[in-house]
């Protein structure tokens, strides 16, 4: 245990965590509420052939911590992923695993599936209190899209000889084929829906303003995504009274609240092989037996809380074709004339797509205080709530945006979104959205109808983009088949049934093609797509066939539910190879050649490696992952130039070596670079970045002197010793601080909580010096702002809410600022990320 996590427990730093069932349970079973939950801890142990034996020794005997025992429980899938296993003193561990169990105790199970399952009471959620609707569980409901021609992965037998011994010898190769094949879908995989009174009653506890559309559920054994549709009044003009649930039960329509199914209950085979036809009302009687309560993971968002333009990222713009002839002939002919990236005649597809974002840029360099404001984070709210002591002090006085201190905030936050744009976080029209299956299609199924839906091929509905074109991605996004262009459209059905999806992020697809399976192999539990219509992305999107994986229901074989086999698995799923997979996705898209063989071969690369992060990602649950050739992993010894920016102590090495390199004339004798150059895209927008930077980025140092407003005025702070010894300990702070940094950017291990403990020890210093916390906190203020040099760090993070004070009884109150939002464009108004805004409060803009 190091000294900063030491301090940290004598010090009780408590980190929040959201609300979860399985906290909801350890209070119940304790008796009373504590901000502190002593009964569990997690520890954090990534896969490490170093530390296996000591890790495998404290999940099968657990450990003693304040004098208590503590025994390995489980872990959720992202605590999985991130090496992560939680665990429960033993006073309460046999009760709650029981309850976290439903009371069914197993014998044998595939143990990743069943894991993950058991665990889902892990999950952050808001708890509805007092609320439990009817539900009813039907069947999963599954269809076959005939002769879709699709790229698939085959093993054949390849023969190698020894380079060195002549010997051959023969192994199994992964190999990419296409061909039409008949495809299976699901097309309800983890969504259902719910009647209005749901809808509301979820919405009120939440706390939302407006009502929530679609919702995801968290209940013990049951994952996926509920959205409202009014299919009492449906279905009665169908002429259904009722319908007959998975069981073989008939209920009232009139009755029912929630419509899920068996790919939302997990524990659906459990039960029914325990209780048979009784198998759901036997859930239910454990679900109140143990007072759980259903929880609300997620929901939808309302477009007053959503922009309407949205960053990419480096995943989804190198799976699409924005190639520059330009760019490319410069790259490869030395004599070609000098080549300005920034003249508007050399603009490719992709630096047209940027400069939005850099335009966004400029303003802020310019200091235009709106759109200095926006980047600030203020939204259109009357509270303006927010975190940040920097932007709170701009809101109570505009003048704050000339302090020393906000500025440098300021340039910080610019120059990280400089960049990440680098990285490819650049702006584009369009945002995330919420998958869910055709519902009219869903309640036919339930209903015993013929199943038809409301949507054709290739149609989608949604109620907060055009109609028309539109290309959906989804993360992680490894392969340019994976990205769908489907139409957006309405009708008649959906103008009846579906229109309260108006202005909130939910996205219906049809039942007639294979977009789930397209888009990385997704399901409808909660899943979210980044939609766009930008014409230039939707001309420049790549018609490749789509890689499937055939075999995607494999998993892992069913062992005895044991300690032996718990600890197996742990050991086994301690680690995430999805960052790798994508970084050699990313290394074979930015590759350039004009040999057909070559680029045959990048192709069927980057399909393989589409298959191979499906099989990760489910890897937690499956039990199931292909291990990673070292052909494959060896590409990312040389990562392309832009991602370095996604690296710094690999930029760092690049530049290191690249300067070396300058000086050695001999290129033979050069040193190998960690970097490769080529024409891609992704290398244009990097170098176009890098360009417009250094041209652009001419910060204004000016600064205002506002120790008139945020000192108050009316103290007497003339002490020079005492200003001597706060400034010596302003500055072992300043020190302290950059070494802390510094350990950060060089990816050095350090405790989360060292910057708060480092901040409370000089919180103390400085309490040495003055006990009057007010007559502190203006002294500190003051001495910070003596001269431009000294560090204001310790002032603002210590005695920020001192400066909000003193700032409001020196300001005028009619220099607070409001931005309001307008429904369209005037001269008056200003453009941000897709909506329009009036300023007030602010004068010179």
């Amino acid at each position: 245990m190091t000294i900063a996590r030491e301090t940290a427990i004598d010090k009780e730093y408590l980190i929040k965590q959201t609300d979860s069932l399985l906290f909801d349970q350890i209070e119940r079973l304790r008796g009373f509420k504590s901000t502190y939950i002593s009964e569990l801890i997690l520890i954090e142990a990534k896969k490490n052939k170093k530390i296996e034996d000591e890790l495998r020794y404290i999940l099968s005997e657990g450990f003693v911590y304040n004098g208590k025992h503590y025994s390995r429980f489980g872990k959720s899938a992202s605590q999985g992923k991130a090496g992560i296993t939680a665990f429960v003193v033993d006073g309460i561990f046999d009760e709650l695993y029981k309850i976290t169990q439903m009371d069914i105790p197993v014998d044998n199970c595939v143990i990743s599936k069943y894991e993950a399952q058991r665990c889902l009471t892990f999950s952050s959620c808001t708890l509805i209190e007092n609320y439990c609707p009817n539900i009813v569980i039907v069947d999963e409901y599954e269809k076959v899209i005939p002769n879709q021609f699709i790229k698939y992965v085959v093993k054949k037998e390849r023969t190698f000889t020894n380079a060195t011994t002549g010997e051959t010898g023969t192994y199994n190769s992964r190999e990419i084929e296409d061909g039409f094949r008949d495809i299976t879908i699901s097309c309800f995989d983890g969504c259902g829906c719910h009647e209005k009174e749901f809808m509301e009653t979820v919405s009120k506890q939440i706390g939302l303003e407006y009502n929530a559309v679609g919702s995801q559920i968290r209940m013990p054994f049951i994952k996926g995504y509920s959205v409202y549709v009014p299919f009492r009044e449906i279905f009665h003009e169908w002429g259904i009274n009722t319908i007959t649930d998975i069981y073989g039960k008939k209920h009232n329509v009139d009755e029912i609240d929630c419509i899920w199914n068996t790919s939302m209950f997990k524990a659906h085979k459990l039960f029914n092989q325990a209780y048979g036809s009784n198998a759901w009302v036997k859930y239910l009687e454990i679900f109140h037996k143990y007072q759980y309560k259903l929880g609300i993971s997620k929901y939808s968002h309302h477009m007053q809380h959503i922009n309407g333009k949205s960053r990419m990222n480096f995943q989804y713009l190198q799976c699409l074709d924005l190639w520059n002839p330009k760019y490319i002939e410069w790259f490869h002919d030395k004599t070609y004339p000098k080549y300005d990236i920034l003249a508007p005649e050399n603009e490719g597809k992709i630096i047209k797509i940027a400069k939005y974002t850099t335009n966004l840029f400029e303003q802020i360099i310019k200091g235009n205080k709106f759109y200095t404001y926006k980047f600030m984070g203020i939204k259109d709210d009357s509270t303006y709530e927010t975190d940040s002591i920097y932007m709170r002090a701009a809101l109570v006085n505009d003048v704050m945006l000339k302090d020393p201190a906000v500025k440098r905030f300021i340039y910080r936050k610019l120059k990280k979104a400089i960049d990440e744009a680098k990285i490819g976080k650049i702006y584009v029209s369009g945002f995330y959205h919420t998958l869910v299956g055709d519902m009219i299609g869903y309640l036919q199924y339930v209903a015993g109808l013929p199943v038809v839906g409301c949507l054709k091929e290739r149609q989608f509905y949604c109620n907060t983009m055009k109609e028309g074109r539109v290309l959906g991605f989804r993360s992680p996004l490894v392969d340019a088949s994976e990205v769908n262009e489907v139409n957006i459209v309405s009708n008649d059905i959906t103008r009846k049934w579906l229109s309260h999806f108006k202005d909130q992020d939910v996205v219906m697809t049809n039942m007639y093609d294979i977009s789930a399976p397209q888009m990385g192999g997704c399901d409808y539990d909660g899943d979210i797509i980044l939609q766009t219509d930008d014409p230039i992305l939707i001309e420049s999107r790549i018609d490749k066939p789509i890689i499937i994986d055939i075999n995607d229901k494999a998993t892992a074989v069913e062992k005895d539910y044991s300690k032996q086999n718990l600890i197996e698995y742990e050991l086994l799923t301690r680690d995430n190879r999805i960052g790798e997979i994508t970084n050699i996705a990313t290394v074979v898209e930015n590759r350039y050649t004009t040999n057909e063989d070559i680029r045959k071969k990048y192709s069927d690369q980057s399909s393989l490696l589409r298959i191979f992060q499906g099989k990760e990602i489910d890897f937690i649950k499956t039990g199931l992952r292909w291990q990673i050739p070292a052909r494959m992993k060896r590409e990312t010894k040389k990562l392309p130039w832009f991602l370095l920016y996604n690296y710094p102590a690999k930029k760092k090495r690049y530049d290191k070596i690249h300067s070396i390199n300058k000086g050695i004339e001999d290129k033979s004798d050069r040193l190998e670079l960690n970097a490769f150059r080529s024409p891609s895209p992704m290398n244009e927008l990097c170098d176009y970045l890098c360009t417009w930077e250094k041209k652009n980025l001419i910060w204004d140092n000016s600064c205002v002197d506002t120790r008139c407003l945020i000192i108050n005025n009316n103290l007497k702070l003339d002490d020079k010793k005492i200003s001597r010894q706060i400034r010596h300990i302003i500055n072992d702070f300043a020190q302290e601080l950059q070494l802390l940094s510094s350990k950060i950017v060089n990816s050095i291990d350090f405790d989360y909580c060292e910057t708060t403990i480092l901040l409370e020890k000089y919180h103390d210093r400085l309490k040495n010096v003055l006990s009057d916390e007010e007559l502190l906190a203006n002294y500190t203020i003051k001495v910070s702002y003596s001269n431009s040099s000294t560090s204001k760090t310790l002032a603002w993070h210590l005695f920020g809410e001192w400066i909000i004070k003193n700032l409001q009884e020196n300001s005028n109150p009619k220099k607070n600022i409001q931005i309001v939002e307008v429904p369209y464009e005037t001269k008056l108004t200003y453009e941000y990320l897709g909506k329009h805004y009036e300023l007030k409060g602010c004068e010179n803009v």
